[in-house]
């Protein structure tokens, strides 16, 4: 490897450069006019974002992500509020912020997997609407089939319903409860699921056991868990117990 090797080499790079520069300003243009037409333009506008972020405009970034996500002529897109936001997260955006992007993409896609992140950021904050909206989030996260085993997400419910009722909410569970009693207790809390989950998994039958008796009472799930002697799990099913017996919505005397 001689000096002047090098030099070309560094001379051959510092052209590449330029002409990549040159090139990607011409790019930017272009995209930035393409992502004007109303449309779905997703890998388009990471790249913009991307570039406008690399020459330091952070506030057209942010433009170009909001009227992405917000304008009307576009269709509803889930991406679109992904992006913006990742982003103002990045930027360290006011949690109201960050709420109300979050809000949107859980009225299209509540099941998304950002939504136990949107749950959290909601229990920080210091409004009761949020902390209702936190209960519900969940709630509608373990509609779906495919979060069934997930073990977050019964955790965090499992601990709201803790907190909802100890701040004498009761409405709020009953609410979100009304419209479910009568096909959850099929679709998560049946003697199958109780077998089945206690087999494969105790620590995640264990937070299902607890939503189980809080939600419909001393039956079929949490009956089956309550009932298992287990040298690592019976201090967590004592607790769970007696955390029923405090919490439950159904009343005992039916």
């Amino acid at each position: 490897w001689s000096r002047s090797h090098l030099n070309k080499d560094d001379y051959a790079y510092n052209t590449a450069s330029q002409n990549m520069l040159d090139h990607s300003w011409k790019t930017s243009v272009n995209l930035g006019a393409l992502i004007q037409i109303p449309g779905v333009w997703d890998p388009f506008v990471k790249s913009y974002v991307e570039m406008l972020e690399f020459y330091g405009d952070q506030d057209g970034a942010r433009e170009v992500l909001t009227n992405y996500a917000y304008d009307e002529k576009f269709p509803s897109n889930p991406n679109a509020h992904i992006y913006l936001y990742n982003f103002l997260k990045t930027e360290k955006a006011p949690r109201e912020k960050l709420i109300s992007v979050l809000k949107i993409l859980y009225q299209i896609v509540p099941s998304h997997k950002l939504m136990l992140e949107f749950h959290r950021v909601l229990r920080k904050s210091e409004k009761e609407e949020h902390h209702k909206l936190g209960l519900e989030v969940l709630f509608g996260v373990l509609d779906f089939a495919g979060c069934t085993k997930n073990i977050t997400a019964w955790k965090y419910l499992a601990k709201c319903l803790r907190q909802t009722l100890m701040r004498s909410h009761l409405a709020w569970v009953q609410e979100e409860w009304s419209s479910r009693k009568n096909w959850w207790p099929g679709f998560h809390f049946s003697y199958f699921w109780a077998k089945s989950d206690w087999k494969e998994d105790k620590a995640l039958a264990c937070e299902k056991a607890l939503v189980a008796g809080v939600l419909s009472g001393k039956k079929r799930y949490f009956r089956y868990i309550s009932k298992q002697d287990h040298q690592v799990f019976r201090k967590k099913i004592k607790r769970m117990k007696k955390l029923v017996k405090k919490y439950s919505i159904v009343n005992p005397g039916l």
